[in-house]
């Protein structure tokens, strides 16, 4: 009996150790850094459970071009995994990630109809904290610091983070996982989610980019993906599909910021601008020049020469820009003087597009304004 169980043992003990010997050649494991030793070494194993979906290389967000349209879709689905190996790693820190409407659709709406969010960049995940706020978790970082991760820790360390012209997206926190950096900051929705009221609505909106442009370029930092798709207000909207918009968010405690630096240009270690900068730093006056235009059109009844203001700083006049500062400047001439009576007016249109202006967004119906 002693000699069977002897036989046995060795039976299993060989069995273990041959297949140890073949997961180990087919599926090496690889030592998961996180913050503990008991988180990583739990870390690793469900790692090696899951064959390594996040691994220190920050290409791995990568799904490739959309317009391969089935390839693409197979990397999608592959993101989306990440998120959900993650999920349980979120919810230690606090962090309840959103769950997607059909989970057998890597592309479906997530959450609750009033709280969905449409994700379409990889590396981009909501959640919830523990206190109910809603947040953005964006991978932004892999082994080799990038320029977006850069760009956030220099606006949010002094001097800068104290300077109120400072109007770029707030940081919660940054959390590591097996080199990887992920920052978690406050859901806020986009501008162009929302209808301006007021001629002093757009006034103060358009300002506060372009306070945040000088601020940015005065400190040698540029954006250098200045769309309305990264400007950002604090408030939380429900994802409506176009044409439903909303009224009434813009009043004076709204708080706007810009979001997504990960083109961004940044000073050198002496301080002084780096070798790209003056493209980028031009690039981005055009580009808010004409993201703004959309709305600052719409008040040229009530200040004259804002039209020939945002002609000035039109694509056309690219190698002629002047400076942020100077544009900023420009802009107060022009508006700072205004009553509080012309700044209560209603707006006679909420959209200028190519020459027309649109009076609301039900019907899309186009009026033209008196000059």
């Amino acid at each position: 009996m002693t000699a069977t169980r002897l036989s046995t043992g060795l039976t299993v003990s060989l069995v273990c150790l041959g297949l140890t010997t073949v997961v180990w050649r087919y599926r090496p494991v690889h030592w998961v850094r996180t913050h503990s030793f008991t988180s990583s070494l739990f870390w690793t194993v469900r790692s090696w459970l899951w064959n390594y979906p996040l691994t220190p290389n920050f290409e791995i967000w990568d799904e490739g071009d959309p317009r391969h349209n089935e390839k693409w879709k197979k990397e999608k689905v592959r993101t989306v995994r990440i998120w959900d190996f993650l999920a349980p790693y979120f919810a230690e820190r606090g962090y309840t990630l959103y769950v997607r409407e059909k989970l057998a659709d890597p592309l479906s709406k997530r959450n609750d109809r009033d709280f969905e969010v449409n994700i379409v960049a990889s590396r981009v995940w909501a959640a919830r904290d523990t206190e109910g706020r809603d947040v953005i978790i964006k991978a932004i970082s892999g082994a080799v610091p990038t320029n977006e991760l850069r760009a956030l820790q220099l606006l949010h360390s002094e001097p800068l983070c104290n300077d109120p012209r400072n109007h770029t997206i707030p940081v919660i926190e940054y959390i590591e996982f097996n080199q990887q950096t992920f920052v978690v900051m406050p859901r806020w929705s986009d501008v162009v989610l929302c209808d301006f009221s007021t001629v002093g609505e757009i006034i103060r909106y358009a300002r506060t980019f372009l306070e945040a442009l000088a601020f940015l370029h005065e400190n040698n930092i540029t954006h250098g993906d200045i769309t309305s798709q990264n400007m950002s207000m604090d408030v939380l909207m429900p994802c409506a599909p176009y044409p439903e918009y909303y009224v009434g968010y813009h009043g004076p405690e709204r708080k706007y910021a810009f979001i997504d630096f990960e083109v961004a240009e940044l000073p050198t270690v002496t301080g002084a601008p780096s070798s790209g900068f003056e493209q980028s730093s031009t690039r981005d006056i055009a580009w808010l020049a004409h993201t703004l235009e959309i709305h600052l059109r719409c008040i040229e009844h009530v200040v004259p020469g804002m039209n020939d203001f945002l002609t000035s700083i039109g694509m056309d006049k690219w190698e002629s820009l002047p400076t942020a500062t100077a544009v900023l400047s420009s802009f107060d001439e022009l508006c700072l003087h205004l009553s509080s009576e012309k700044r209560n007016l209603p707006l006679e249109a909420y959209r200028w597009d190519s020459g027309l202006y649109n009076s609301y967004h039900g019907f899309k119906m186009v009026i033209t304004l008196p000059s």
